[in-house]
């Protein structure tokens, strides 16, 4: 080994030191691979769509010194994301075990000294990034013993953000992260006929509808749904003691008052001034899910 080989080493450990804080136990990835990551102590995943809050729950939940959040980690696994989601929804979520497997090394290869160092902290690893959502069917099996979030938010309010931030909109690097329809499905034959509401439309239904196919598929116990269009102290109390996190609750209070993410650039019309075919156009495309979820369209 080279000098800088050992140099790294310890530059690479005072990163995550930085990142987690001071180490209270060895914690060797060959180890926790070999156990199959049963050390790990529940560690929980935010799913969305993005733009529902999940940045004022990763502020609220930092307050818990037993948990570490975080909401943008890096590599934020956005492209990769996105081919979870193509493999799996190809396959109707029937993928075999080499896809499988390949996933979970995706994730692996961008989670694996997060959860190292929660284990060496003995801290439990919260994310809140959306681009986790589509790894959720592998992880569940990976760990067990993880829990999951689903945040969700009326349609509307979803796709005027969108629009804002410019989804789906030509010359937006951005997009190389989101989700497309794929072949053979009926959005693809669509899609290039479809404006930015219809595409933003389908891109809230296709992944509220994937999380829902994922809840049906593991046990009640290891999901909490919460809509954030009912942001209120009960709520947020039950969520939190489902994730099992100590907040007090004039922090809790103090939180709800104040916005995160606020959404600064780009204009477009709030979803009670849209005309009725631009409804139409979300009604048509989200209707059904919007109905589960008590939302008027």
């Amino acid at each position: 080994m080279q000098f800088s080989d050992i140099f790294k080493i310890k530059f690479d450990d005072f990163v995550w030191t930085l990142r987690f804080g001071k180490p209270k136990r060895k914690g060797v990835i060959y180890d926790l691979r070999q156990e199959g990551f049963k050390s790990i102590d529940r560690p929980v995943f935010f799913l969305s769509t993005g733009r529902c809050g999940t940045k004022w729950f990763a502020r609220l939940i930092s307050a818990d010194k037993k948990l570490k959040v975080f909401h943008e980690p890096q590599p934020n696994l956005g492209s990769q994301s996105k081919l979870a989601f193509e493999t799996i929804i190809q396959k109707d979520f029937n993928i075999n075990h080499e896809e499988a497997r390949l996933i979970e090394e995706i994730f692996l290869a961008g989670r694996e000294q997060y959860l190292r160092y929660s284990y060496k902290t003995e801290k439990r690893y919260i994310e809140t990034n959306n681009h986790i959502t589509f790894f959720a069917p592998v992880i569940a099996k990976l760990l067990p013993q993880a829990l999951f979030v689903h945040v969700y938010r009326h349609p509307g309010e979803f796709v005027r953000s969108a629009i804002r931030r410019k989804y789906y909109l030509e010359g937006n690097k951005e997009d190389l992260k989101r989700i497309h329809p794929v072949i053979n499905s009926t959005a693809y034959d669509h899609w290039d006929q479809w404006d930015q509401i219809q595409k933003n439309a389908w891109l809230w239904d296709e992944t509220n509808q994937f999380i829902e196919k994922f809840k049906s598929m593991i046990p009640e116990e290891r999901i909490f749904s919460f809509n954030f269009n009912v942001l209120n102290f009960e709520n947020v109390q039950a969520l939190l003691n489902f994730i099992r996190a100590d907040i007090s609750a004039g922090s809790i209070r103090k939180l709800l008052g104040k916005k995160e993410n606020i959404q600064k650039s780009g204009k477009y019309k709030t979803y009670s001034d849209w005309d009725i075919s631009e409804k139409s156009k979300l009604k048509e495309l989200c209707g059904r899910l919007a109905e589960k979820y008590n939302y008027q369209l």
